[in-house]
């Protein structure tokens, strides 16, 4: 029995249809070129631009690979930011900028810190938001093993940022390091809320190992 559509694939085959030919496209997705050229036509995308081969194919490990590169480069950014190194700052938000385009949400915040370490002072980060100063603040002390700070961190964001999947995402990770799975379980159900993508970051997240083996996970990332 063939298996169904989900809307993560459809968010895929948006995403990556006019890099791949449909050949490319149906072995990735595993549905038959029948199955995509159908899919196509339902979410009025161009088949024709999927005759070609384009450059950059990007598979769901290929997304997940680029996208936690494209963190990287970030979060180290905002270190040197917050240590005052501007020029080093910028340097690494510029390279973010350049070489991870396809990242829209970093891009759009690096470009706002980028215009601070250009123009010299930290205040005209300020457009960022209080919020979002706590979020990197905690997740730069994820990164250097301080969890128990991090999780302090976010403790001063809920209640406003139910939405917001980056925050329960790295609640997640925060709990699962602490060894508290049931907490970490329960944050990562809302990320993936909040953002399906997160199920796909999940499914390689070094920071929550220690929930292999949970009930309810496998069921979780599965969709």
């Amino acid at each position: 029995m063939n298996r169904k559509w989900t809307e993560e694939d459809s968010r895929w085959l948006r995403a990556n249809h006019a890099r791949m030919d449909l050949q490319t496209l149906s072995q990735e997705l595993k549905f038959p070129l029948a199955e995509v050229e159908k899919r196509l036509k339902q979410l009025r995308l161009d088949a024709a631009s999927a005759a070609l081969p384009k450059k950059s194919p990007g598979t769901y490990r290929d997304q997940v690979r680029e996208l936690s590169a494209a963190r990287k480069v970030y979060e180290k950014a905002i270190e040197l930011f917050h240590k005052r190194d501007l020029d080093g700052a910028a340097r690494r938000f510029e390279e973010l900028i350049t070489d991870y385009a396809d990242e829209k949400d970093l891009v759009d915040r690096a470009k706002v810190y980028l215009n601070a370490c250009r123009n010299g002072k930290k205040t005209r980060a300020a457009a960022v938001g209080a919020p979002d100063e706590i979020f990197h603040a905690a997740v730069f002390e994820k990164n250097r093993g301080n969890v128990p700070k991090a999780l302090e961190l976010l403790k001063k964001m809920s209640g406003g940022r139910d939405g917001d999947g980056r925050v329960h995402y790295l609640a997640a990770c925060c709990h699962a390091l602490a060894g508290d799975p049931e907490q970490a379980l329960s944050n990562l159900r809302k990320a993936i809320h909040a953002d399906p993508q997160n199920r796909i970051q999940a499914r390689m997240e070094a920071d929550l190992a220690s929930l292999r083996g949970v009930p309810g996970l496998s069921e979780l990332l599965a969709g």
